[in-house]
């Protein structure tokens, strides 16, 4: 997917606060929003060396992704419908640090405490690759009865982020290996994501 041109910032001079805002919205309702599309994908057919490889991942990605954001905000939440399930997720990009939070659906018999040992594989994974995750039980912050368990994935980003395209890709395409991970993970495990939305 090639990037946007509003993700391109001016060559000279430092960014100021404005451009910063811009840039993040432009990057969190842009590349981010539509890479995460690709959580989900059919695997091609098995091909010789030399033949043709068919139809790139941007072509094939099936997951539907719909978000909110308020333009100037530093987060934005998606729903990610993939693999059976629909993800509820935040993704906040605070100039270098992004914060993950994916929320899942909590029981009586289901918190923070019993769900994060469940999910040890998939939070080694992250962790190897930069991310500090954290459980916490929380409420629904619209409906105050609903109890959800939050699993928060921290990561620090190199101080140019906002301009550097590979830096960029390289986050992106993290942030949906997690995600993917953490959807198969959950499926593995027989916990149901789709409530949380």
């Amino acid at each position: 997917m090639p990037d946007s041109p509003a993700l391109h910032p001016p060559q000279t001079g430092s960014m100021g606060l404005e451009e910063a805002r811009r840039l993040t919205t432009a990057f969190l309702t842009g590349p981010m929003a539509e890479v995460l599309r690709s959580v989900d994908y059919p695997q091609p057919d098995w091909r010789r060396p030399g033949e043709p490889l068919g139809e790139r991942l941007e072509q094939v990605a099936k997951a539907e992704v719909t978000l909110r954001h308020v333009p100037g905000a530093s987060d934005a939440l998606y729903r990610v419908k993939a693999l059976g399930e629909v993800l509820s997720m935040k993704v906040q990009l605070n100039v270098w640090r992004f914060v993950i939070v994916y929320t899942i659906p909590a029981s009586e018999l289901v918190d923070a405490t019993a769900m994060a040992p469940r999910f040890e594989r998939w939070q080694t994974g992250a962790a190897h690759a930069g991310w500090t995750i954290g459980w916490r039980d929380a409420a629904d912050p619209w409906d105050h009865d609903r109890r959800q368990v939050e699993v928060y994935c921290y990561a620090m980003l190199p101080r140019d982020f906002l301009m550097d395209p590979l830096a960029q890709l390289y986050w992106r395409t993290d942030i949906v290996q997690m995600t993917r991970g953490f959807l198969l993970e959950a499926r593995r495990l027989g916990v149901l994501l789709s409530a949380a939305g």
